[in-house]
């Protein structure tokens, strides 16, 4: 029978070790692996365009929360900012509730804010917040 200082200090031993360790570094880097492609993602969410789009909605809340100390209820945009929103919102994996509000338009809900589809608007266009 051999001691453990000579099974170590032999190959056999040695290979031991390294089979042991080598799962656990594959087992890292495939971790290390899904934790960049997560953050590629979250890049590509953030760097969308439709960040923008959202980025210029969050002015018109900023302004109207300045104002009244509150969220608008209310957001009017042109078609292109509406679609760049939904597309955001999918993005992100975020819900998307695309409904039709009172008067027939369409609205998506943003934050604390519905968003209001203005097809007869232009199409980058955001308006002020506002309540009804």
């Amino acid at each position: 029978m051999m001691s453990r200082r000579e099974l170590l200090a032999s190959g056999a031993g040695g290979g031991v070790l390294m089979a042991n360790e080598a799962p656990q570094q594959e087992t890292d880097a495939a971790y290390l692996s899904r934790i960049l492609e997560e953050l590629r993602g979250i890049r590509k969410a953030v760097s969308f365009q439709g960040a923008q789009a959202v980025a210029q909605v969050r002015l018109a809340q900023r302004t109207f929360l300045k104002n009244t100390g509150r969220f608008p209820e209310f957001v009017d945009v042109g078609f292109d900012i509406y679609e760049s929103i939904v597309d955001w919102l999918i993005t992100v994996q975020q819900p998307v509730t695309i409904n039709r509000i009172a008067d027939g338009k369409y609205s998506v809900a943003l934050f604390a804010t519905t968003i209001v589809l203005r097809p007869d608007f232009p199409d980058n266009y955001v308006g002020q917040g506002y309540d009804k």
